[in-house]
């Protein structure tokens, strides 16, 4: 099986205990049935198609890029010849997981007044509060870390 699979069905996997651990802590504080997340309109079909679909969508994010970080490697290295190559991997990493970080904190603050605007009605309660903080937090950390290990002149 070579790594690019791999990684998309370790992503798929990881998905899939993800949603176990939330629903299934959703149940436990809740005290409802696992009933309460199958239709009963078709038997449970769509709840596991749905939950099928998703996990094929995460196998094809993990393999896709997995296959990019490859690439884009492979141009980083051959464009820096010469320079040891854990100092470039070091580098490299530190670029790629940086840009990704960048994303995900735009995503993080685009997403506090997206999350106002659709869900805040009239007063914010603790749970709102809560959230919005954690998303703002998660805005402020991923930015930091983008600016800390971002590589200056480096494109990926």
């Amino acid at each position: 099986m070579n790594k690019h699979i791999k990684n998309g069905i370790i992503s798929m996997i990881a998905w899939m205990l993800f949603l176990v651990i939330l629903f299934g802590s959703y149940l436990y504080l809740t005290n409802s049935p696992f009933s309460y997340f199958v239709d009963e309109e078709t038997g449970g079909f769509i709840s596991s198609a749905f939950f099928l679909g998703w996990a094929l969508i995460w196998f094809g994010i993990g393999r896709h890029y997995s296959i990019d970080y490859e690439a884009k490697k492979q141009v980083f290295i051959e464009s820096h010849e010469g320079i040891d190559r854990y100092i470039i991997d070091k580098a490299f990493r530190k670029a790629y997981f940086s840009s990704g970080a960048k994303v995900l904190a735009i995503v993080c603050f685009i997403s506090v007044p997206c999350y106002v605007a659709a869900n805040v009605k009239g007063e914010p309660t603790l749970k709102d509060c809560i959230l919005i903080g954690m998303l703002m937090l998660a805005s402020i950390i991923l930015y930091a870390y983008y600016k800390r290990n971002r590589a200056a002149g480096v494109t990926l």
